[in-house]
């Protein structure tokens, strides 16, 4: 992530930026009750993240109430608190694995993926699986809700040198440089595990493509990134800001 030469005019950027993507999730039913959490770390290696508060819906939030923390769960600026799974799994990660945003949510049918033997989706069946090729990590064993910091650090080493994870019997997480382009993961992401689940409850057996047939659409659409934004900026035109 560049830094703004305006450290203000950046802030506040990230801050609609956030709230947008939260809203988006909401939108697309990728949300669940006001649980689950989107951050992305302040460029400037402090370690401060902005962070979605507790006890709002995600369909409500907006920049102002985006909530800016210290790596130990210190509120920095913002009139909400901060849920405490949120700071065990998300600085964690952040530390970790130096992905600027991080997005962590149980969306349906990636979550049902999770609860399967194989615990993940194949990125040999869709055209949409295909862009996560290589990309993902898989963290078999869960631990009960992540309320210390050695869940948090296990949870980040799991995800180490991946920017998708799958969580066994608990839900994802997608993390990336950019919020748009890491939101536009998460929605391909869900679309593909749930393509992948209802071929699945065809009864029928599944067809994937080869891995060098799937490797060579995971470039493409990696190489090219402005459809990404463009559908950003399409979700900020229909999901204005809250007043």
């Amino acid at each position: 992530m560049s830094v703004d030469r305006d450290p203000l005019a950046s802030l506040t950027r990230l801050r609609e930026d956030l709230a947008l993507a939260l809203r988006a999730a909401a939108h697309h039913e990728l949300s669940e009750g006001v649980c689950n959490h989107f951050s992305v770390a302040l460029p400037d290696e402090s370690q401060r993240f902005l962070i979605n508060p507790r006890g709002l819906h995600w369909s409500e939030i907006g920049p102002d109430d985006i909530v800016l923390v210290d790596a130990h769960g210190t509120v920095l600026a913002g009139r909400h608190r901060v849920e405490p799974t949120a700071m065990y799994i998300h600085a964690a990660v952040h530390r970790i694995t130096r992905h600027a945003v991080v997005l962590h949510a149980h969306m349906p049918y990636a979550t049902a993926l999770t609860l399967t033997c194989d615990r993940a989706l194949d990125p040999t069946l869709s055209q949409n699986a295909m862009r996560f090729l290589g990309r993902i990590a898989i963290d078999a064993e869960y631990h009960g809700l992540a309320l210390d910091v050695a869940e948090g650090e296990r949870i980040a080493r799991a995800m180490w040198g991946k920017d998708v994870a799958f969580l066994g019997n608990h839900g994802i997480i997608v993390a990336g440089a950019h919020i748009a382009h890491a939101y536009d993961d998460l929605y391909y992401l869900e679309r593909a595990c749930m393509h992948q689940v209802l071929a699945q409850s065809t009864g029928r057996p599944l067809a994937p493509v080869n891995v060098e047939l799937a490797a060579r659409v995971a470039a493409q659409i990696q190489g090219e990134r402005e459809q990404s934004d463009l559908f950003f900026e399409a979700l900020r035109r229909l999901l204005p800001a809250p007043r």
